[in-house]
Formats: structure tokens, sequence, C-alpha cells
């Protein structure tokens, strides 16, 4: 799978547009394609419990509470114990 910067552990923002890639220090494009072999992210919109209801916002299905929160498929979910990967 193809992965942008953006949805790699390698990554470290620094604005919206762009960060520094941790292994080679360079600055790259948060849209940019990663080399192979970066590690996916937790993210919700790569977890089975987010329902997408709209370009990039969503709901998460695991939580216990009576109306579902409202998640964003970039949200990162690297805390989260409902995270299940796809």
């Amino acid at each position: 799978m193809k992965l942008e910067y953006r949805d790699t552990r390698e990554f470290v923002p620094v604005d919206v547009d762009k960060g520094l890639d941790r292994l080679t220090g360079t600055m790259v494009k948060a849209d940019a394609i990663a080399p192979e072999g970066y590690t996916r992210l937790p993210k919700c919109k790569f977890c089975s419990n987010y329902s997408e209801t709209d370009a990039n916002i969503g709901t998460c299905e695991a939580s216990s509470q009576p109306s579902k929160f409202m998640a964003y498929g970039d949200m990162t979910a690297v805390t989260c114990e409902m995270f299940n990967n796809i």
C-alpha cells in the first residue's frame, strides 16, 4: 500500500504542507508518497470502527455513548484503546 508521508510514523509535521522525514532528515511534502517500508500511523481512517459519513468526516462505531462521537479520518489514534487496524 502506498502511503503519503502524513500517514507514516516517520513524518514529523512542521506545518500543514511539509515536514521532516525522521529517517533521512530531509524536508518533504506532507502529501508526497513515502518510500516503501515506512510504518503506517494509526489513524481513524485505518480503523474498522470508523464509518465515514462525509468526505473525511465520520463516526466511531466503537463508542459506548448513545450517540456515536464524530471523528475525522486523519485523526491520530495512537492512544485509542478501541483502534482496530484494517
